[in-house]
């Protein structure tokens, strides 16, 4: 394995020896901050490869690949704030794909509260020098200018940070976004444009507020049209996530337009533009969000079952197609699918039996969820006493007990003393030794 992993690192080498300057995308939107200023959020998106070659310099450590590389911030107003920082990341990737097939991005954001004005913002992308892990080589640039409003009087409304997706819990009402830098929707990505704004200074006399958006074509003309959506609210303040379908427009650039009305006579709006990219293109710089996966990771791309909570579950389900391929690309970003697949493939062996299948035991499954046990105690040859393991989670304090109920080595989970697993019915099945023991 390190041998191939050694050869695909020289290719790699190779590649970005001829490689251009780094591309990445940045983007922004402003909302209220603290006091007079404003709260202004960043986001930023690396493709791994751009032109079939690497952007990154990667190295081998043991079956993975790492690259450390930094993103270089300034910010000059012309009321004569000044702000700058260095943000120090790695990535990391479980499996090299060839190299001129990879999609991957490295997103991540900031924010940053600042005053009302006009600004001019400086992004770098740097690596390390060959040789030289202190030292840092600037690869990529971008420049440009910025306006950040001002939310003080009367009714406002926020700018619009659009999104590869949105993530809502329906246990809580809580979401978060799933950033989209490079602004681009449609083609065989996501094809809807979703967004996030907020609202302030409504008219604290009625109980809800209505939501219209539109697209429009470089032209100004309306192509796309839905509201009003009434939406409750309670104060002079609301936060909302919609999102509008883009997946019959043609190619090219457009605008959406979000209007809020306070029910009380008031109206406010703004514009962000978008590009709709065109089916079948090639992914990459333009398309957000599309991992490049191995065939066993492709195999369990959508099994997410197995490890998300019961609340990222419900909202899965009741997403659009293309809304799913958000939120598995936001899921999979925050879990290592790499290991995932892997212990798919373990579980599936090590605790088939006769009748069922390894993924369908209990054993299986909590495999899968927890990993490897610390330990395994099996008891096998016991009078009167059912086969049973008893696995060992030490750095995360878990217990499973395991018992072996029909006798066709399909172990039954009986009792556990991890939260987030429900009773199992079996309970009764412990000796007295194992309750006192474990209970």
């Amino acid at each position: 394995m390190k041998d191939r992993l050694l050869t695909a690192m020289a290719v790699l080498a190779a590649l970005a020896a001829a490689a251009p300057a780094m591309v990445f995308d940045v983007d922004w939107a402003a909302f209220r901050g603290i006091g007079d200023s404003s709260r202004v959020e960043f986001f930023y998106a690396v493709p791994i490869f751009a032109g079939g070659a690497p952007q990154f310099d990667f190295r081998a450590a043991d079956t993975m690949l790492t690259a450390k590389f930094a993103l270089g911030f300034e910010l000059e107003g012309d009321n004569g704030f000044r702000q700058s920082a260095t943000l120090y990341k790695q990535l990391t990737l479980a499996s090299l794909v060839e190299a001129r097939e990879a999609q991957r991005q490295f997103v991540d954001g900031f924010s940053l509260n600042v005053p009302p004005g006009r600004y001019r913002a400086v992004f770098t992308v740097a690596q390390p020098v060959p040789g030289d892990e202190e030292t840092l080589e600037e690869k990529g640039r971008r420049e440009d200018s910025l306006i950040v409003p001002e939310f003080r009087d009367g009714l406002q409304l926020s700018e619009l940070q659009l999104a590869a997706g949105i993530v809502i819990d329906p246990e809580t009402g809580g979401f978060s976004v799933v950033p989209n830098p490079g602004r681009s929707f449609g083609g065989d990505g996501v094809d809807r444009v979703y967004f996030y704004f907020e609202g302030y200074g409504l008219d604290p006399a009625a109980d809800s507020y209505q939501v219209w958006t539109r697209v429009l074509s470089p032209a100004a003309e309306t192509l796309v049209s839905t509201g009003p959506q009434t939406k409750p609210r309670s104060g002079t303040e609301v936060s909302s996530a919609l999102g509008v379908s883009v997946g019959r427009l043609d190619p090219g650039e457009y605008t959406l337009e979000v209007a809020l009305d306070d029910r009380a006579g008031g109206v406010a709006a703004r514009r962000a533009s978008f590009l709709v990219s065109a089916a079948g293109e090639e992914p990459g710089d333009e398309t957000p969000y599309r991992l490049e996966l191995t065939p066993l990771e492709e195999k369990y791309y959508d099994r997410l079952d197995y490890i998300a909570s019961k609340s990222e579950l419900a909202y899965y389900n009741s997403l659009a197609d293309s809304g799913k391929q958000a939120y598995l690309a936001w899921f999979w970003g925050r879990h290592n699918l790499a290991e995932f697949a892997r212990r798919m493939e373990t579980a599936n062996e090590r605790y088939r039996t006769s009748t069922t299948d390894g993924l369908k035991t209990d054993r299986g499954r909590i495999y899968v969820k927890y990993g490897e046990p610390e330990e395994v105690e099996r008891k096998v040859l016991e009078v009167h006493v059912r086969p049973r393991e008893y696995w060992q989670y030490y750095n995360q304090g878990y217990v499973f007990i395991f018992i072996d109920i029909t006798g066709t080595d399909n172990y039954r989970l009986a009792w556990t003393n991890s939260p987030h697993e429900t009773r199992t019915g079996y309970e009764g099945l412990l000796t007295p030794e194992e309750e006192e023991l474990f209970r």
